[in-house]
């Protein structure tokens, strides 16, 4: 019988696109908060950091579900079979990277002052404690609400609750079109935005009031709650785990209640391809959005951009991050280049290595269009830039496409020879 206590860590399963993710988002985050919080006086500060700790709220009341959920690591949990604590120091630790994703930036727009940095440190102090209580209180909230989901939505989706929900659909069409099972996880993230915006405002009341003290106590009180419901939820948190993470398992991979999965591009989507490439660029940019969602880092990365332009930073700034984005957004075809997506042998034997090479550039100038309307909208709405800069940029994206595409090719298909 394995033991209930074995010491061997698990690794947390996060693909490079994850990893990647964060990073960029938490980057043009903390960006973003040493922009908006330079020069301010101290009661700005706090005021916005109740307004992040309000944003963190809505991140709180839906990122959990898709973050935890379905676990990628659950197999070699059963096999390990941990004990109830175990699992549940395990489940909080992935939350770590939404978590830090709201501290991170709280921390710099509290302490983030060029001119000042010494200055008011028992203001900014308190009002960055206030912010990191509501911060955690809302997560801690969430965290147990959605781990202990499981039991409910599969009550739901058998019929053997939620039975009012079923008539109101039935008998008079109201309600939303979504498998039942999923019903009670809206409700859930409906109930954690309410209790987060509620404690915010709270706070904000107390403390816009001069009652300092009592400022303190939505956040104590809701951090306080979160944690004796999740102390009653321990001695039975495999039972929580394992059910919530089946139920999303099957809602996520394909069981009876499923949600319909995003569509892959069409080949006729491709029509700005020569044809001579274009099989191998659909099939590789298929391949590619299966392992990579290129699409909502492109995006993020842009709204970056705006918000440093609408800020006026340096000319040289905005250089250097534009080519980050390039490079980086370039550099992901390399994903193309691993054996598990390109065996070499089955690569050569249908495209020479130059028509790989031409194939690996037009995947990625499939992001040349949303680049260059994204900085045509900078021009469009501001004076520093203008079409001269537009251009110069799509000819950097247009040589960085061909670079990359060339270093992944030679460094594949191109170090085998072709069969005799």
């Amino acid at each position: 019988m394995p033991s209930r206590s074995l010491p061997a860590p698990i690794r947390h399963v996060r693909g490079g696109a994850s990893r990647l993710a964060y990073g960029l988002l938490l980057g043009v985050l903390s960006a973003a908060a040493l922009l908006l919080a330079a020069g301010a006086d101290p009661g700005t500060r706090a005021a916005g950091l109740r307004l992040w700790a309000l944003a963190g709220a809505g991140m709180f009341a839906v990122a959990p579900p898709n973050v935890l959920f379905p676990d990628p690591n659950v197999s070699m949990l059963q096999r390990l079979n941990r004990t109830p604590a175990g699992l549940l120091r395990y489940q909080a630790r992935r939350l770590g990277p939404l978590v830090l994703l709201a501290v991170g930036p709280a921390v710099l727009v509290a302490y983030g002052d060029p001119g000042g940095p010494l200055q008011y440190l028992g203001a900014k102090t308190v009002a960055l404690g206030q912010a990191l209580l509501l911060i955690g209180g809302t997560a801690l909230d969430s965290f147990v609400h959605f781990a202990t989901l499981g039991a409910r939505s599969q009550a739901w989706h058998e019929g053997r609750a939620g039975q009012w929900y079923a008539r109101a659909v039935e008998e008079q069409g109201q309600g939303i079109s979504l498998p039942r099972g999923l019903v009670p996880a809206l409700f859930a993230t409906t109930r954690c935005f309410v209790v987060g915006v509620g404690v915010v405002i709270a706070t904000a009341a107390a403390a816009t009031n001069g009652l300092t003290v009592w400022a303190w106590v939505p956040g104590l009180l809701l951090v306080g709650w979160a944690g004796v419901r999740l102390r009653q939820s321990r001695p039975a948190y495999d039972r929580h785990f394992y059910h919530t993470t089946a139920f999303y398992a099957e809602v996520m991979g394909g069981g009876t209640v499923a949600a319909t999965d995003r569509a892959p591009v069409p080949y006729d989507a491709l029509y700005w391809v020569p044809s001579r490439w274009r099989p191998a660029v659909w099939a590789s940019v298929r391949q590619l959005d299966r392992r990579l969602p290129l699409g909502r880092l492109v995006a993020v990365a842009h709204l970056g951009l705006w918000l440093f332009c609408v800020r006026g930073v340096s000319p040289a700034f905005i250089t250097t991050y534009l080519t980050l984005i390039f490079t980086g957004q370039v550099a992901a075809c390399a994903v193309l280049g691993t054996p598990s997506a390109a065996p070499q042998p089955f690569q050569r034997a249908l495209q020479s290595v130059g028509d790989w090479i031409g194939t690996r550039t037009f995947v990625n100038l499939r992001w040349f269009g949303p680049h260059m309307g994204s900085l045509a909208l900078v021009v469009l709405f501001g004076t520093t830039y203008g079409w001269a800069w537009v251009a110069t940029w799509a000819a950097v994206h247009v040589g960085l496409s061909g670079a990359a595409a060339t270093a992944v090719t030679l460094a594949t298909e191109g170090r085998m020879r072709p069969a005799a």
